[in-house]
């Protein structure tokens, strides 16, 4: 059997420089942009996964850690195991027609309600248009705000808008009733450190996003964001 790395090992190394979910998504982003399949990929694949890891990864990783990700990605090439074969397949989508393309709300209480507003944000991406890479923002943006309200406030709403004309994007607003996120300012500047994770993967949204908006107080959270198609 040829010999590899497997997912977790990649996994581990990319959690090192953002949250489970991100690097979850971000590994597969990459697969699929790259037209692999956890089950199909083979040692001769694995530079070409490597290289593209590394640029897919950025906008949640700082800039002066970027070097100290690409050296542990590259030491993954000398330390053979098995094949990638945890990679999580893709779910099953909402479909969304062209036809269909209206603002949607989706309630979001349990992790299952979270898998299924990045889904269906994703599958409305794809049907305004977007490429693999944009819709990839999206997801991952949609899926950090919806996981943090089940986390951190009892819930919330993520209402997906998509739009067409001045200019084709699709924009995301989640609201929730929890009790705000402390230090907002250092939160997105990436100075604040937070002991319970609230907040965590916020900056990583503005990041992603083209547009990006936030109000926080102890009534809830309310964050808006776009990105351009």
């Amino acid at each position: 059997m040829s010999r590899g790395v497997s997912s977790a090992q990649l996994l581990g190394v990319l959690q090192q420089f953002m949250s489970e979910t991100a690097a979850r998504l971000v590994l597969r982003g990459t697969l699929e942009s790259l037209r692999l399949s956890a089950e199909s990929l083979s040692t001769l694949d694995l530079p070409r996964v490597l290289e593209a890891l590394e640029p897919a990864s950025r906008h949640f990783v700082e800039p002066l850690r970027r070097p100290e990700l690409a050296s542990k990605l590259k030491t993954l090439l000398q330390a053979p195991s098995s094949l990638l074969s945890a990679t999580p397949t893709r779910e099953s989508m909402p479909a969304v027609t062209g036809a269909e393309l209206r603002p949607t709300t989706y309630l979001v209480r349990t992790e299952a309600d979270a898998s299924y507003a990045r889904l269906a944000a994703r599958s409305m991406c794809e049907a305004l248009g977007g490429r693999g890479f944009e819709c990839q923002k999206v997801a991952t943006a949609v899926s950090e705000l919806a996981r943090n309200q089940v986390s951190y406030a009892g819930g919330g709403t993520i209402q997906l808008i998509p739009q067409q004309t001045p200019r084709k994007l699709l924009r995301v607003r989640a609201e929730d009733q929890g009790r705000g996120i402390p230090e907002l300012e250092r939160v997105l500047s990436g100075t604040y450190r937070s002991k319970t994770g609230m907040g965590l993967g916020l900056l990583g949204v503005k990041r992603l996003a083209d547009k990006f908006e936030v109000n926080t107080g102890p009534t809830g959270t309310q964050v808006e964001f776009e990105v351009w198609l």
